[in-house]
Formats: structure tokens, sequence, C-alpha cells
């Protein structure tokens, strides 16, 4: 009987360890599965399998948690969750395995996936405390790694020079990027440049090179241009790839004042991909800078049609020119002949103050004096012009103290007009809040179909 106990006991402990192993071993392939679908692109297959590794190390360290192989449960689970950019379960494994385990090895790479995920979680002092130790102790690529996390973390923080200091002394490839905006935060810009043109020679990660392009972009939109110029040069990049580049270059040449730079940028993604979202985005900005160049209201009309054909597949293109289709908008349904003077002059004050679109507003303020002369806004409108009008001022002026000799702008303009004043402008005050919410009901017109 006893004998029979023995056995029994022995099996059960070999089918558990059995078990124990499989499904570790069955985690590791998931994982390794995982880095293989990283390494070729296959984002969304590799978000699957460690998902399916993260959760086959839980069952593992769940179902044998006396294990001398726990810790590597808990180290796999905490690297699937920290791809997976779920920071707040990963922490909790990572600390645990710093904590028990007795091997360096697990508690290094445990300490260095902490780190990375307190950088997702923007949270940079955690990720000095986390990797202190190992910056000055660790060997090999431990010690690269705590290097660049702690330079990562100090570019994080605006402390560049220790940023430098730490980013130099790491062999680790990603170092090169923080190290260039550090570089070019000091003013150290040739440098950066050096340091970005090696590491165009290595193999291409597209979010650090987009974070540290616009970096170097808004000191030197031109040493920015031509990295971009080098990469989408090289043969291994995929066409989306090429155009979310140039597209970054277009934009930051638009906040720099390059405007013929970023059309010509544009004008080629439009070309060369018009079906895709970097096309349409193309399209929008080049729709945009149409409308900023244009000097006549009654291109109006077929600018606000442009501009909903660009936005038309939705998309980044959408927001890109979703201010002027607002105020064009309004300004088309404003040239309606039944639609109020005030309507127009809004729209022409919006033209103004929120396009800049100076000769088009003083257009649409000549407009509301010749359609309506008779309207207590045809003065206002009138000054409203000669403002945008210099040339015209004076004359503009004598119009309207000879057309309108009692309005209350008239009398504003010797300090005559009193209350009167007053009393007109919160009249108007309440019309416009009328017509402001009017237009806040749901509507199917072209600011509903803008947004959607």
């Amino acid at each position: 009987m006893k004998r029979g106990v023995l056995v029994l006991a022995t099996l059960t402990l070999s089918v558990a360890a059995c078990a124990y192993y499989n499904g570790l071993y069955n985690a590791n392939r998931l994982a390794n599965d995982a880095r293989r679908a990283e390494r070729e692109g296959r984002t969304s297959e590799a978000r699957s399998l460690w998902s399916r590794a993260a959760v086959k190390a839980e069952t593992v360290i769940a179902r044998f948690p006396k294990s001398k192989y726990h810790d590597d449960a808990l180290l796999l689970r905490g690297l699937a969750l920290e791809r997976l950019k779920s920071c707040g379960e990963a922490l909790r494994s990572l600390h645990e395995a710093t904590a028990s385990s007795p091997d360096e090895g697990i508690r290094t790479e445990a300490h260095l996936l902490a780190a990375r995920c307190w950088l997702t979680l923007e949270q940079p002092e955690s990720v000095l405390t986390e990797v202190a130790a190992l910056a000055d102790s660790a060997r090999g690529d431990g010690r690269d790694e705590a290097l660049l996390l702690r330079g990562r973390a100090s570019v994080w923080l605006g402390r560049d020079e220790p940023a430098l200091a730490d980013l130099t002394g790491s062999a680790a490839p990603e170092a090169a990027f923080p190290k260039a905006i550090a570089l070019v935060r000091l003013g150290r810009s040739v440098e950066a440049e050096s340091v970005l043109t090696r590491a165009s020679l290595e193999p291409y990660d597209e979010q650090p090179w987009l974070a540290v392009l616009d970096s170097v972009g808004r000191r030197s939109p031109e040493a920015a241009s031509a990295l971009v110029d080098r990469l989408v040069a090289r043969p291994d990049l995929a066409s989306g790839e090429r155009r979310r580049l140039q597209l970054g270059d277009g934009e930051r040449w638009l906040g720099a004042g390059g405007d013929s730079a970023a059309a010509r940028r544009f004008a080629l993604i439009a070309a060369e991909a018009p079906d895709s979202s970097e096309g349409g985005t193309a399209r929008a900005h080049l729709a945009v800078r149409r409308v900023r160049q244009t000097h006549a209201l009654a291109e109006v009309p077929a600018l606000l049609d442009s501009l909903e054909a660009a936005a038309r597949r939705g998309g980044p293109a959408v927001q890109v020119v979703a201010p002027y289709v607002a105020v064009l908008g309004r300004t088309v349904d404003a040239l309606n002949p039944d639609a109020a003077p005030l309507a127009l002059f809004l729209a022409a004050e919006h033209l103004r103050d929120s396009l800049r679109m100076d000769d088009v507003a003083a257009e649409a303020f000549a407009e509301i004096a010749r359609r309506a002369p008779e309207s207590v806004i045809a003065p206002k409108a009138l000054l409203a012009q000669a403002v945008l009008r210099p040339e015209l001022s004076d004359s503009l002026v004598a119009l309207v103290r000879a057309r309108y000799p009692e309005s209350v702008y008239t009398l504003a303009l010797s300090g005559k007009a009193g209350d009167g004043y007053r009393v007109v402008e919160d009249s108007l005050e309440r019309v416009i809040r009328a017509l402001q919410q009017q237009r806040r009901r749901p509507s199917t017109g072209r600011d509903t179909r803008i947004r959607n």
C-alpha cells in the first residue's frame, strides 16, 4: 500500500513538472514568435502573440507559485505586458521578480523593463530611481540599456548635460535619438546632424525617427529636411514610411514659414499616393494653401468645395481643413441673398480674425454696405473695411460721415456717441448670440458633414 502511494505521488509530481515546463516553454515560444513578428512589421500579429504569452505566463505563475522558475515566468509576463503598453500590470510582475529572484540577470532585466514602463507612463523620475544602481554597476548590455534609459529620462526632464554624458557612454543603438535631441537643445546642431547621419545607416525605426526629426526641425528645418531626403532614399523603407517622413517634413516647413518647400512635399505625396491617408492629408494642406492665397470673395464657394473634397475620406485631413471649412461655410451661407447683413458681418470678422484673410474680409464688409446700405450695420462694416484697406481709409471714413451722419458709429468717430453706442452694440450682441445658438442646433449642413 505504501509503495502504491509513493508511486502515485511520484507520478503526480512528474505530471505537474511536465505541465509547468510545457506552460513556460509555450509562453517563451509565443514571446519569440512575437519578437519575430515585430521585426517583420506585423504589428497586430505581434500584439496578439504578446497577449497570449502574458496569459500563458500568468497561468504558470498561478499554478506553480513554489517553482524555482517562478521568477522566470514573472519576468516573461512583465515583458509581454510592457510590449503591450499595459504598464500598470507589468510593473506588479516586474517588481515582484526584482524582490524575490536570487538571479542577478533576472533582477537586472526586470529593473530595465520597469524603467521602460515608467517612461511609457511619463514618470521620468521613477526611471531614474529604477536604474540608479544599474547605470553604475551593471555590465555589458545591461549597463548600456541603463545608461540609455537614464539618459532618456534626463532629456525628458530637460537635464541635457547629464543626459548627454549617459547617452554618449551607452553603446545602445537607440541612444542616437535622445542624444541628438540633447545636442540640439544645447545648441550643438552640427553634432546632432552628424549623430543622426550615422543613425540613418542603421535599421530604420519609425517612431524615434519621427520624434527626433520634429526636434531637429524646430531649430533647423533645413537639416531635418536633408535627413528626410537621406532616409526616403533607403531601399528598405515601406512606401507608407516614406510618405509619413515626407508629410512630417512638409508640416515642419509650414510651421517654419517655408510655404513653398512644404507645398513641394505635399504635391509629391498627393501625386504618388493619392488614395493613401497621407495623400489625403497632403491634398488637404494644398487646399488650405489655396485658401490662404486667395484675395477674392467670389472664389470662396469653389475653395469650400475643394476643402470638403480633400476631407471626404476622413482621417487627419479633416483636422487640417476643419477650421477653414467652418469659416468658409458660414461665409457661403451668409452670401445667400436672403441672409441677414449681420450674418455676413460675422462671417467677415471670422475671415479676418480666424483665418487672417484680410482682403476677402474687406470685400465681405464692402458687400454688406452694397447689399444693405440702410441697415444699422452698414456704417460699421464700412469702418471695418477702412481698417483693412488703409489706402481707402480716408475716402471710406468720409463716406460714412456723409452717408450716415446720425449713426452711432459716425458719432463715435468724434467721441459724441454717448449711451447710444452702447445700446446699439448691446442689441447687436443679443442678435449675435441668437444666431450662434441657432448654429449650435443639429443640422445636415456643411459643418456637420465635415465633423463626421
